[in-house]
């Protein structure tokens, strides 16, 4: 049910300038709870989650602008070997949403074949908040090597 919500979501919503960010934060629980799934009999995984939905008024979003955070997170930050530490948090007061990401790195083996590819994701949602909220964005990434860390603050509409 919740991988035909997200697939209704890409679908639909992923057209959109902007959609309700009630919408955008239902994709992410569900993304997140799909992933919990996969990784619900793995001791090593930890998944903590802080999502608020307590907005006031009819908050808009860019569709998709969230997920890439979360997604990158499962991707570098998840081994069935060792612990693995992912933690989401969203808050929204006012206009302003919060939001955090973290996840502990994984080293990638010398037989990855992304060991040596350097992503877009974040950079192409950089780029996104820059277009779209000018001047109404502080998006923070910090890499320890072994823990990566993102920090968005973001002014809806």
């Amino acid at each position: 049910e919740k991988l035909s919500d997200m697939m209704r979501f890409m679908l639909q919503e992923n057209m959109q300038e902007k959609i309700p960010l009630s919408k955008e934060i239902n994709y992410l629980v569900n993304y997140i709870d799909f992933q919990r799934l996969r990784t619900d009999n793995q001791s090593t995984v930890e998944i903590q989650t802080d999502i608020q939905n307590e907005e006031e008024g009819n908050l808009q979003i860019a569709p998709m602008l969230l997920i890439p955070f979360v997604e990158n997170a499962f991707k570098h930050g998840i081994s069935l070997r060792k612990t693995s530490r992912i933690s989401v948090s969203l808050k929204v007061k006012g206009k302003f949403l919060f939001f955090d990401v973290f996840n502990t790195m994984q080293e990638k083996t010398e037989n990855d074949p992304e060991k040596y590819k350097s992503g877009i994701g974040l950079e192409n949602v950089g780029q996104r908040l820059k277009l779209l909220y000018p001047n109404k964005h502080e998006l923070t990434i910090r890499d320890t090597g072994k823990d990566f860390f993102v920090h968005l603050t973001l002014q809806l509409i």
